[in-house]
């Protein structure tokens, strides 16, 4: 099966990048703010985390902001991610119907496009960093294997939610409302060190809490990522990729019947 994957890749590799060109430059040509409006959500949602953790309970620590838009960015770049691809099949089901296309390109397209829109939110961060004070370090090259292993991570997870979204109607509102308690369940918007001792174990099986706080760790506090953690959910999102992939593969002529 790695032979033909290898191929389609191959094949398919110039259809991925000019749909990841194309797909960018049509959201931003169609806009008065362009690349901004990529910003939006996540800077107006740290501006209400803040108003409401800093300025009505009185808590958040030094920095609360950047705290708070670190974990944000990832965490645009998993639900974006993963909200499309559990509906890529069937939104596509026009070309499908008129041409041959491996359906594992679609989640591939839309987690690089928003790989490129977190780099762009990085260039921001690193502004914000400016505006607080916080000086660069060694440790902020770490950043790129963190980012690697998310990559692979929200691709891993998107391929098996891009199968089950040709065959379960109610998905998307089934994920909405699993990416909420999700996110409420991740240090996004507060500390580990404000979870009792006891139960941070629990958290650490989250993926998102050793994403969040590697990016902490490698740009705010000059720290290395949680490299154990990381090389953990490297390999569980090498074998979510590989039955991912596998998955797509053997269900690929059911999905005309469904779409």
């Amino acid at each position: 099966m790695m032979n033909l994957i290898l191929k389609d890749l191959k094949k398919y590799k110039d259809f991925v990048l000019f749909h990841v060109h194309v797909n960018i430059k049509l959201k931003v040509s169609n806009t008065i703010l362009g690349y901004l409006w990529w910003l939006i959500d996540p800077f107006m949602q740290m501006l209400v985390y803040t108003f409401i953790v800093v300025f009505i309970f009185d808590r958040g620590g030094k920095d609360y902001p950047l705290f708070v838009f670190c974990g944000l960015l990832s965490w645009k770049w998993l639900s974006s991610t993963v909200t499309y691809s559990a509906g890529s099949i069937k939104a596509n089901a026009n070309i499908l119907n008129q041409v041959y296309l491996p359906k594992f390109i679609f989640p591939l397209q839309e987690c690089i496009s928003n790989l490129y829109k977190f780099c762009f939110g990085l260039f921001v961060m690193v502004i914000m960093m400016a505006f607080f004070r916080v000086s660069p370090s060694i440790h902020n090259l770490e950043i790129i294997l963190v980012i690697a292993v998310n990559f692979l991570f929200i691709y891993g997870l998107s391929l098996h939610l891009t199968h089950y979204g040709v065959f379960i109607a109610d998905i998307k509102n089934i994920l909405s409302h699993t990416l909420r308690i999700w996110w409420y369940i991740s240090p996004g918007i507060y500390s580990l060190t404000a979870i009792p001792e006891k139960y941070r174990g629990i958290f650490w099986l989250n993926p998102n809490t050793v994403f969040f706080e590697s990016y902490r760790n490698v740009l705010l506090y000059h720290r290395s990522p949680y490299y154990s953690q990381l090389l953990i959910w490297f390999v569980i999102s090498l074998i979510m990729t590989y039955f991912g992939l596998k998955k797509l593969y053997r269900h690929d002529r059911h999905y005309s019947k469904m779409i």
